[in-house]
């Protein structure tokens, strides 16, 4: 786990640079949408085709079986690909906490953990994108070989960009609703 343009950050994507042909689970983490997708950008440059993008919106879905079929579907489709496939909406997978006991504990959605499953079928790398850090539990860090942090900035301009940036006119910012 690290943070968007540290030292870390450049050796992994120079690894990454290096050695295409290595399947890579990347995990996307942070508000910060500006750098996630120029960082996006980064890692399409390094693979050769075309990247496909995907939002878990449209296959997840409260009923375990519904998204077990969707996902089934859809991985049928990603089994060809050999580029780079991205899966936005990640948030979309994650457990919640559970009510009335002293549990913290995110635990992983059944959906969670037959995407999980289904991301070893793959033959290429994948990112996966979620807008807030605070969605992403341990069964999702187990599987990743990179989460990357995009953090809010730090500096006043680039705050001013920042907030600005998230300013909405008719519509809301908030995380797009979990699973029950």
């Amino acid at each position: 786990m690290f943070e968007y343009n540290s030292s870390s950050y450049n050796e992994f994507l120079k690894d990454f640079r290096n050695n295409t042909n290595q399947k890579k689970i990347i995990v996307f983490a942070g508000n910060f949408s500006e750098n996630r997708e120029y960082a996006l950008t980064q890692f399409e440059t390094e693979v050769m085709g075309e990247t496909r993008k995907v939002s878990l919106n449209d296959f997840v879905t409260a009923s375990e079986e519904e998204t077990f079929k969707n996902l089934d579907l859809l991985f049928d489709e990603l089994r060809s690909i050999n580029s780079l496939i991205v899966f936005k909406d990640a948030e979309q997978l994650c457990g919640v906490y559970v009510g009335h006991t002293y549990s913290v504990v995110k635990y992983a959605t059944p959906q969670e953990k037959y995407f999980i499953k289904k991301l070893h079928e793959l033959n290429c790398s994948c990112i996966i994108e979620f807008e807030n850090e605070s969605h992403l539990d341990k069964a999702i860090e187990r599987v990743a070989d990179a989460i990357v942090q995009f953090k809010v900035p730090s500096s006043i301009i680039e705050k001013v960009f920042f907030w600005f940036s998230q300013v909405r006119v008719n519509g809301s910012n908030l995380p797009s609703r979990r699973p029950v």
